[in-house]
């Protein structure tokens, strides 16, 4: 099997120095010799260190690089792509390389780890492990295998990845995973809330022919209780904010002359998560009424990705694009 590595930086690319633990291209030759040296399969691996940062630094220049990678491998004679990336923001970063590149006929796998690679705990060759077996054993679509200290591996569904807990330094899915690596078997989860390996498999139309640039800013906050944003320190170039509320899918409804002046200013306001139900929240109408867009049933990370990806495009309005299920973010409704 031949894969491709994109390398970024993040945890799985650092080491410890005087400055503390930071992006060191030299880390991605060591995870590969650890790979060898505990799996002898013949996997070949070509290496292309697109960057070396902190993923909590990426910005649209990183992303812009990512995704020109991954656009030009599309045509190259791989059998999958494997991403090295930091876990702050790999839910942001996994979903928007899979709504962007969703015509994509390669599966691709986001490989990251709770620590670098020197400490006994790292989980990063555990995770590129599971992304190895996964596009071995027929997986598809944009995927992130992240290992727990149980030895188990969940591989999540890209836009459905949740932030990680920040005390024990793990994943979890918006619902099911999409399969699990345990004892170096994957097997999948048969869930009807989950696209299917035939279903990742088809290609869905594009929404870009090359890379988008984001020259359009989208701005995500973050509610919390009592915030009082000013409309009118937002830069010029913003098109669009994302108010990032609450699980019940609220936010405070003190937030509405704030959206009424960015509307005033050319400013699209979207509200997320939101979820579908026949009645909402009083603070939550108070905010669709005051002109918030509500995006339904998905996670806050996967809303940004999509509004960027909506705001970058131009063959469509922005609200038409920002209102679609780009890939398969939605997480469907239990009763």
């Amino acid at each position: 099997m031949n894969l491709l590595m994109l390398a970024t930086g993040g945890t799985i690319g650092s080491a410890a120095g005087a400055g503390g633990i930071d992006a060191d291209g030299s880390r991605t030759p060591l995870l590969l010799q650890l790979y060898r040296d505990r799996y002898a399969d013949g996997v070949r691996f070509t290496v292309r260190q697109i960057c070396a940062v902190l993923s909590e630094n990426a910005d649209d220049a990183f992303y812009a690089r990512l995704l020109a990678a991954l656009f030009a491998a599309e045509s190259e004679p791989f059998d999958g792509v494997i991403v090295l990336h930091g876990t702050d923001t790999l839910p942001f970063t996994a979903s928007l390389a899979a709504m962007a590149c969703r015509h994509f006929t390669k599966p691709v796998c986001f490989v990251s780890s709770n620590h670098v690679l020197d400490l006994p705990q790292a989980n990063g060759l555990l995770n590129l492990r599971a992304a190895v077996r996964y596009i071995e054993a027929g997986g598809a679509g944009f995927a992130v295998p992240f290992g727990q200290a149980d030895g188990g591996c969940p591989i999540h569904l890209a836009t459905r990845l949740l932030e990680a807990d920040p005390f024990a330094d793990a994943f979890s899915s918006a619902g099911a995973p999409l399969a699990e690596c345990e004892k170096d078997e994957v097997v999948f989860v048969d869930s009807p809330d989950l696209p299917g390996r035939t279903a990742l498999r088809r290609p869905l139309p594009a929404l870009f022919s090359s890379p988008p640039r984001f020259a359009k800013r989208v701005v995500l906050l973050r509610c919390f209780p009592g915030m009082r944003p000013d409309a009118s320190a937002f830069f010029a170039d913003t098109a669009a904010v994302l108010l990032w509320g609450y699980h019940s899918g609220t936010a405070p409804q003190t937030l509405a002359p704030f959206i009424e002046q960015l509307q005033k200013r050319g400013v699209d306001v979207y509200l997320a998560p939101v979820k579908r139900a026949a009645a909402q929240y009083a603070s939550t109408n108070v905010l669709l009424q005051s002109g918030a867009r509500p995006l339904y049933a998905l996670t806050a990370p996967a809303a940004y990705a999509r509004l960027k990806l909506a705001y970058a495009q131009t063959a469509a309005a922005p609200e038409s694009i920002a209102a679609q299920t780009l890939y398969y973010e939605e997480i469907p409704a239990h009763s």
